[in-house]
């Protein structure tokens, strides 16, 4: 209802701004700068006034917020639905295999009709004789089907053999044979291996190679199984063009850039497109040598952009044509899938003029109607909601202040917090970066953490609704992390000091001190520790914003005397938690994380120091856990923050740590080390010189002793 009275008045030029009249009024009403009877009226009147006003301005809020996830809602089914009728032609009119029994004369039938068995999406259900049961089609189960077909011989029980099947069966569902080739067991994994390797990429464009790569199957569903694939195929391609990238991640990078790219520039719903200048500055590595030469990225570019690359199954059964997904829809899956950002929603200025284009469109179809009064026009498009936003944010955000900085009216603070998640919703999902930050910051400064003493039960309300929002609403947050983070970081510290502790609303009776306390211990738990645990949820870009506004914040406990180390802890538990993305992203976060564990390795206090770096000792232990192909050179990144810290550390305890650190890790994970040995041996090389001579003699020793291991050969 109030989208349409804002259609109807507020953009028709002839008639007044009635939406944003009323909202202004009774905003008014709510704060008390304008009365409402001009009568005296009693203070209890005043305040009923007030509430129910307060009421009416966020139920304004909640309705467009409902009318805004009714309408996506709706669209969705729209833009990529299936219908009934599809899904049952698709699933009643593949092809059906009859189980009739072979006799002697027909032995070359039977082993077709077998092998059509094992790849066919639909058992036959014809037949009168029952089903096989071990009958699994690789169309359905691809795991099954590659089993059923080694189980009866049909193809010989090795990697090759199996990566020749795939290649060589038109048959099969591509889609399938992609999901087969990403899972992580040894044999499946060895399958993915031989069929890479029985491509040849020599002397190929980069552009044309993974167009050839990625025409025998669709990528997968799973961030991991894709991060598998691509992997290998930066091996194989740099295997097969020495000499054109410094190492294979450079085309590991190179091969992700290409697939957002082909996302953005060919997916309508995506806006503004990735420019050039994007796609290169996505390419750009941290060692200028290892960046792809800049002519050959806007070769790239310009071929993707004209040609897409098609990565939808293109082998439909017999019968009636197999029906896909919308290609919108499919070109957007990937991005999704992998937890890809693409460029940031368009900035403030940008919105405000859409916001204006909507109203005159709008006006414009008033003008056509000319005189004609009396229609009644309906809107139902989510945009028209941002002018709408626009014309009352403010004034509504002010509010929400005003009622926050009075009393302790605890239904008006619940109704304000209300108020607040409802603006910061709306704001996030139209785009509205501006407001949305002015609501969040809002919301930070009325948790009062900052200032203890003066904290009442409506501060512990925002600080509730805050922790909430990290919840509900992770991605909203983008550039406000810190200010979050540094209330969690002070959260922490007053409940774990008890002289802060005790401060906590001064003045106050035990009762309700001992109340808001106890409150604040329950919000340090489990809302405060899901924080962390969200962030695997983020979206690429946001989580390397999390994780930078973690490092500043633990830069700035570290600074505190006595330091703490809250903060650094927190960064060890959300690297294990996100150690699991794709190795792209992983590669972005490592580079915030490592810089912050070198300047805390490098703290005036030793046992900060020794702490940092035994905390890089368990995140490099776990991630030499991921095996590296050839070419890549992402485990020497991983142990380069030891070799830095050996040769600038000032404490012999320290430096020894190191040693031992590294020497353990070779005892645990000698199998997995690859690239690894370059910085493990700059660390022997540098202890080697080191003046103290107990940590030389370790260095020598250890070497020593691995001389005769075929790992050290």
């Amino acid at each position: 209802m109030l989208v349409d009275i804002y259609v109807n008045y507020d953009c028709d030029l002839e008639a007044p701004n009635l939406f944003e009249r009323m909202v202004m009024s009774v905003s008014k009403i709510a704060q008390g700068t304008q009365n409402v009877d001009p009568h005296p009226v009693t203070a209890s009147q005043m305040g009923s006034v007030k509430g129910s006003s307060l009421q009416c301005i966020v139920n304004v809020l909640k309705s467009l917020v409902d009318w805004e996830k009714t309408r996506s809602e709706f669209e969705k089914p729209r833009k990529g639905k299936q219908s009934f009728e599809d899904v049952s032609a698709r699933e009643f009119d593949e092809i059906r295999i009859r189980e009739d029994t072979p006799n002697n004369f027909e032995k070359v039938k039977a082993h077709k009709s077998t092998m059509q068995a094992a790849i066919s999406e639909v058992i036959d259900q014809v037949s009168h004789s029952s089903p096989q049961p071990n009958m699994l089609q690789f169309n359905r189960q691809p795991g099954k089907g590659i089993e059923y077909l080694l189980s009866n011989r049909l193809v010989e029980n090795t990697p090759a053999s199996v990566a020749q099947f795939l290649r060589n069966t038109p048959s099969l569902d591509k889609a399938m044979i992609g999901d087969y080739l990403g899972q992580h067991e040894e044999f499946p994994l060895a399958v993915m291996h031989s069929y890479v390797d029985f491509m040849k990429f020599s002397g190929m464009k980069f552009d044309s190679a993974i167009r050839e790569f990625l025409r025998g199957f669709r990528l997968p569903g799973e961030a991991q199984k894709i991060d598998r694939i691509m992997e290998k195929f930066a091996e194989r391609y740099c295997a097969d063009n020495p000499g054109l990238f410094k190492n294979a991640d450079t085309a590991y990078v190179l091969a992700y850039a290409v697939i957002m790219l082909n996302t953005d520039a060919h997916n309508p719903m995506v806006w503004p497109k990735m420019s050039k200048a994007d796609f290169t500055r996505i390419n750009a590595m941290n060692d200028a040598e290892e960046c792809a030469p800049k002519e050959l990225l806007e070769e790239i570019y310009d071929s993707i952009v004209k040609e897409e690359i098609k990565m939808k199954d293109d082998w439909a059964p017999l019968g009636k044509s197999h029906r896909q997904k919308p290609e919108a829809e499919e070109r957007g899956r990937l991005v999704s899938i992998l937890n890809l950002a693409l460029p940031r929603r368009k900035s403030s200025v940008d919105t405000n003029s859409e916001s204006e284009a909507i109203i005159k469109q709008i006006q414009a179809t008033f003008r056509n109607q000319g005189v004609k009064r009396g229609i009644f026009y309906t809107s139902y498009q989510i945009e028209i909601v941002r002018p709408m936003v626009e014309a009352v944010g403010w004034p509504l955000l002010a509010t929400f202040s005003v009622m926050m900085e009075e009393g302790e009216n605890k239904p008006r603070v619940v109704l304000c917090m209300e108020g607040f998640k409802a603006g910061i919703h709306i704001t996030h999902v139209l785009g509205m970066d501006t407001m949305r930050y002015a609501f969040l910051t809002s919301l930070v400064r009325f948790n009062f953490l900052h200032a203890p003493k003066d904290m009442r039960s409506k501060n512990v309300e925002a600080l509730k609704t805050l922790l909430a929002l990290c919840d509900s609403e992770t991605d909203a947050l983008q550039d406000t992390w810190n200010a979050v983070l540094e209330c969690i970081s002070r959260l922490e510290y007053i409940i774990s000091t008890p002289t802060i502790a005790v401060t906590v609303m001064h003045g106050s009776n035990q009762i309700s001190r001992d109340a808001i306390l106890q409150s604040l211990r329950e919000l340090a738990g489990k809302p405060a520790e899901q924080v962390f645990v969200n962030s695997v949820k983020l979206p690429s870009e946001s989580v390397v914003e999390f994780v930078t506004a973690l490092c500043n914040v633990s830069a700035e406990e570290l600074k505190q005397t006595p330091a703490r180390v809250f903060s650094l802890q927190k960064l060890v538990e959300i690297s294990y938690y996100n150690m699991a993305r794709i190795r792209m992203v992983w590669a972005r976060i490592w580079s915030v994380l490592a810089n912050h564990f070198i300047s805390a390795g490098r703290h005036h206090d030793e046992k900060i120091a020794m702490y940092a770096i035994d905390s890089l000792r368990q995140l490099g232990m776990k991630y030499l856990e991921r095996a590296e192909l050839a070419n890549f050179t992402f485990q020497n990144d991983i142990l380069k923050p030891f070799v830095i810290l050996m040769r600038s550390s000032r404490s012999e305890t320290v430096r020894r740590l190191i040693v031992d650190c590294i020497v353990q890790m070779i005892k645990s994970k000698v199998g997995s080390i690859k690239s690894g040995w370059r910085s493990v041996f700059m660390i022997f090389t540098a202890a080697a010189d080191d003046e103290l001579e107990p940590i030389a003699e370790s260095a020598f020793e250890n070497v020593e002793q691995g001389e005769n291991q075929p790992f050290f050969l």
